[in-house]
């Protein structure tokens, strides 16, 4: 029987620990390189990280290993999936970074990472389970690539498929070879449009028709896979676009929030940070931080008594991500 909701992710048997963890918001998202030898069509990372050396903790930009740590911290994060890009283009700082999570948050910090294999060999794939890596996703686009799935099975690593749902895929033969192969899982990912990968997505019928960038004909695909082998002796996940919104980020905003707000920062039934700006000449220091003369930050749920109070000369209400990005000033 399978599990979950066909809008947000359905799976035949247990979810990977890896998912586990980022249903619950606690997975850290880490952005290590946007260099990849691969180029897919349907590759959703975007112009400004793709190809290119750039390295993220969730939203936030990291420029060396401790912002990957403290923004663990800040999110009180449960493990990581470090992604890219492909991160064993940056096999020694992905390899410092896993020892680092393991030595600072404990060996159940979980770590789970992202590869085509096309760079796989077995010097990193030892270095990646001597520094303790949990598990490792293959893309495995090309036939050749599947000797890294065969060699990470071999060295002993849990090993899994990461897939998206377009009919590029022999899932037959991927599904079969998967199970003879000692792969212990496959997640099934809905496309998603976005401005890289729109016309090529297009020219092939995937349109942004389902939730915010998802495509209704890679859904479909993929809710007929899972039927297709609901009894099969592998686990099988489809992962949605519409998870990946509504339930994934959202949770991982919301656990910043109540780990690391601040008391004039509101909550947003979205996750985001609502603070609002008073310019006033009444002393408001009880109520929020002092930005500058006659202005302060308040929580918006207390305007109303602050209004009423004291009297304000200008108001603003300002919509942030945890990660400080601004999204709407009114």
């Amino acid at each position: 029987m399978l599990k979950g909701n066909p809008e947000t992710g359905l799976y035949n048997r247990d979810l990977p620990k890896g998912c586990e963890f980022c249903k619950l918001g606690g997975k850290l998202v880490v952005f290590v390189t946007g260099e990849c030898g691969d180029d897919c069509y349907y590759c959703p990372v975007s112009f400004e990280r793709f190809g290119k050396p750039e390295s993220y903790a969730n939203e936030r930009r990291a420029t060396d290993l401790e912002d990957y740590l403290q923004e663990a911290y800040r999110m009180g994060a449960l493990g990581a999936g470090i992604t890219g890009g492909d991160p064993i283009l940056a096999i020694d700082r992905t390899v410092e970074l896993i020892e680092r999570f393991k030595a600072y948050f404990g060996q159940e910090f979980h770590v789970h990472l992202y590869t085509t294999g096309r760079y796989v060999n077995l010097d990193a794939l030892r270095e990646l389970k001597r520094a303790g890596l949990d598990e490792i996703r293959f893309h495995p686009i090309k036939e050749v690539y599947w000797k890294a799935v065969e060699k990470a099975v071999k060295v002993g690593l849990t090993v899994g498929l990461e897939v998206p749902a377009v009919e590029d895929f022999d899932f037959d033969g991927l599904v079969k070879r998967a199970k003879e192969l000692g792969v212990k899982f496959i997640n099934i990912n809905e496309l998603e449009v976005t401005p890289r990968n729109a016309v090529f997505m297009r020219a092939r019928g995937h349109l942004a028709d389902h939730g915010l960038a998802g495509s209704s004909k890679s859904h479909e695909l993929a809710l007929s896979l899972l039927r297709a082998y609901e009894s099969y002796d592998l686990s099988l996940h489809y992962c949605t676009s519409v998870y990946k919104d509504v339930v994934e980020t959202r949770n991982r905003f919301i656990r910043t929030f109540r780990i690391s707000s601040f008391p004039f920062e509101d909550l947003n039934p979205e996750g985001t940070v609502v603070r609002a700006i008073v310019r006033t000449n009444a002393d408001l220091s009880d109520y929020g931080p002092k930005l500058e003369e006659g202005t302060y930050v308040v929580s918006p749920s207390l305007l109303e008594e602050i209004k009423t109070k004291y009297g304000v000369q200008e108001v603003k209400i300002i919509e942030e991500l945890p990660s400080g990005l601004k999204v709407t000033e009114s």
